[in-house]
């Protein structure tokens, strides 16, 4: 999916944007580091949860071994505590996207040959941000 494809998404799905942000690679879309993600994650908070768990029938069975539950073939959501959410994200484009600094730190943990990809891109990103300073 590429940037426009996460927006419609995005729009139809008609979350609350500060009940949500946007993880993994929907996240470097936003931040113009990929060009394609192969779905959408997100972040949402208990309160949302507690919105939408009966129109998608969200119950642990439908939890993944890292604690995402699947709304849809091209969305997923995981939820965090309220005092959790916080300090986690970035504005970009008007909506909430996880930190690149997080996002680099579980990538370099991770240690994948795709997320050294994306560390030099993130890395080469924040280096030409804190040089605009």
């Amino acid at each position: 999916m590429n940037k426009d494809d996460l927006l419609k998404l995005l729009e139809e799905l008609d979350f609350p944007k500060d009940q949500f942000y946007i993880l993994s690679s929907g996240c470097l879309v936003f931040y113009n580091l990929r060009d394609m993600a192969n779905d959408l994650d997100l972040c949402i908070t208990e309160n949302l949860f507690e919105q939408i768990k009966n129109k998608y029938d969200l119950n642990a069975e439908k939890k993944n071994k890292y604690g995402f539950y699947k709304l849809s073939d091209d969305v997923e959501v995981v939820v965090d505590s309220d005092e959790d959410f916080i300090d986690q994200f970035d504005l970009k484009d008007g909506y909430q996207v996880q930190k690149l600094s997080i996002i680099r730190d579980f990538k370099v943990k991770r240690g994948l040959p795709k997320d050294l990809v994306d560390v030099k891109k993130i890395d080469d990103y924040l280096n030409d941000k804190s040089l605009d300073m």
